[in-house]
């Protein structure tokens, strides 16, 4: 059975007893929640007392009675429309059992909805034209469905009273205490300031030019956040840039530690590397295997693609794969303007309904319980202003200004990093131990514990203030966190404090650790 006409008038009952709390139900409430294929009594009455309320009416059981009468309502079994009116009027409910009996009728509705959206499916496959591509097929399919889940799912919201209900919000996570909320990343200092990168819904930028590592920096730090969170599953989408097979040997060369060229020519079985013997080289690259298992890395060359395609394919892996209700990393290799639609539209445009289409589908498309499940981490090309090579430190822009299409990007990410290669100046300055690179924060949605380290200046030993930013050392495509500024600073006024190894989480598996 999907439909409970007891529900139903139970409903009608509390509509009539408690017209007041018709501006709670009103948003989701209407006449779709009323079964109608043997009688149209119900959603008649409904009908009418909806267009009562929302006209600021009196309507009660007398008045009910005559306007059905004018419309010829009527039982198919000739039951009397007036005694069934009076005993709505007169079944006693409470304000309390009428709301949950309205969540309880919507849930008849959503089973009804997925009923018949699973025959639209099936009418639809048997009737498909005999020339459609199998992923036309399958995206008209899921579109079908899911257009009819999300139409539940929206239609059972409304406002909310936060300040109703931040005593039970707080009190209850006080009595459940957390110590960290999203997925957890590979680089501790950095999680301390900025709390997690990969929180559900959330979508994090980094900004890089051309070959500093913003691609593997991505992937880098999904792979050790998989790792460190119950292998949750990544999906990979490449805008052209990176073969399927490139990205194996960068990421085996950032596993094992053994140099990219080695494995591209096969001569890793019979070379040496270093002071690693023949053998232990072999023994390095064969240890990825094991360090990689059970962790799922889907890749997916979206090149050519329009948005719209991209997001197709997103929300159908996660349907078919991962399932509703539980997590995803979504990553993507990187924003920029469509070139199949040059000429259409500015590239702004272009790359600005990119990125809303991204968080449309996160926020809306993947969610389960009216929550998001899906993290997104991506990457962006700066700008001319972002050019360091040959540039003295103190001329270097390290600024939102470096980010192509900034208001586009920045409105819509929760995290914005730039991420930059050092300039022999500040190398010479700070030491080869604090890193190649520097990931400097120019937007958070949110922050972690130690977030007045990210929001501070740090006192520099010259007396001078610079703003915060965190070290990496980026080697054979594996990447190190090396602690943030002050950490060098400490260092400087402290010689006992040396550099600060805390790359990782003292919890990620050892699995990843080369």
């Amino acid at each position: 059975m999907i439909f409970s006409y007891e529900i139903e008038k139970k409903v009608l009952s509390g509509l009539l007893q408690h017209p007041e709390k018709w501006a709670e139900v009103s948003s989701f409430l209407n006449d779709s929640d009323f079964y109608s294929d043997d009688s149209k009594v119900n959603i008649s009455i409904f009908k009418l007392i909806r267009n009562a309320l929302d006209n600021a009416e009196i309507i009660d059981e007398t008045i009910l009675i005559q306007r059905l009468d004018q419309l010829k309502v009527s039982f198919p079994d000739s039951i009397d429309i007036s005694e069934y009116v009076f005993s709505l009027a007169f079944y006693k409910i409470s304000d309390e059992i009428f709301m949950s009996s309205v969540k309880e009728l919507k849930k008849y509705t959503a089973r009804r909805e997925i009923y018949d959206s699973c025959k639209e499916v099936a009418s639809f496959v048997k009737k498909a034209d005999p020339s459609l591509k199998y992923g036309d097929i399958i995206e008209k399919a899921d579109k079908i469905y899911n257009d009819s889940i999300q139409k539940f799912e929206i239609s059972d919201s409304g406002p909310v009273d936060l300040f109703e209900i931040m005593e039970d919000v707080v009190e209850e996570r006080g009595n459940n205490p957390v110590t960290f909320f999203g997925l957890k990343g590979p680089h501790k200092r950095l999680e301390e300031i900025y709390g997690s990168l990969l929180l559900a819904g959330n979508i994090t930028v980094v900004v890089a030019r051309s070959g500093v590592g913003k691609t593997q920096f991505c992937m880098d730090f999904t792979t050790k956040a998989a790792a460190l969170n119950n292998k949750v599953p990544i999906l990979h989408f490449d805008n052209g840039e990176m073969s399927e097979e490139e990205l194996i040997y960068r990421q085996c060369s950032a596993i094992s530690g053994i140099p990219v060229w080695l494995l591209q020519t096969g001569k890793w079985r019979t070379s040496t590397y270093g002071d690693l013997t023949q053998e232990q080289v072999v023994s390095k690259v064969r240890s990825a295997w094991k360090k990689i298992k059970g962790i799922q890395f889907y890749y997916e060359n979206v090149a050519g693609m329009s948005v719209d395609e991209m997001c197709s394919v997103l929300k159908r892996f996660y349907y078919s794969k991962i399932g509703r209700g539980n997590p995803l990393i979504f990553s993507f290799d990187y924003i920029k303007s469509d070139f199949s639609n040059l000429g259409k539209s500015d590239g702004w445009q272009q790359v600005g309904r990119m990125v809303d289409s991204f968080k449309q589908a996160i926020h809306k498309d993947l969610c389960f319980d009216g929550k998001p499940c899906v993290s997104m981490i991506t990457s962006v090309q700066s700008n001319r202003l972002g050019i360091t090579t040959n540039r003295q430190a103190g001329s270097i822009v390290d600024d939102e200004s470096v980010v192509s299409l900034s208001d586009n990007i920045t409105q819509f990410c929760s995290h914005l990093f730039l991420l930059r290669k050092k300039v022999a100046e500040e190398i010479h300055e700070e030491g080869d131990s604090f890193g190649t690179h520097k990931l400097i924060n120019l937007k958070s949605r949110h922050m972690g514990k130690s977030a007045l380290r990210g929001i501070n200046p740090v006192r520099m030993p010259d007396g001078t203030n610079k703003n915060n930013y965190l070290n990496l050392k980026i080697e054979n495509f594996n990447i190190k966190e090396v602690g943030d500024l002050q950490d060098y600073v400490d260092s400087v006024n402290n010689a006992d404090v040396g550099v600060v190894q805390n790359d990782v989480h003292d919890d990620i598996p050892n699995a990843l650790s080369t």
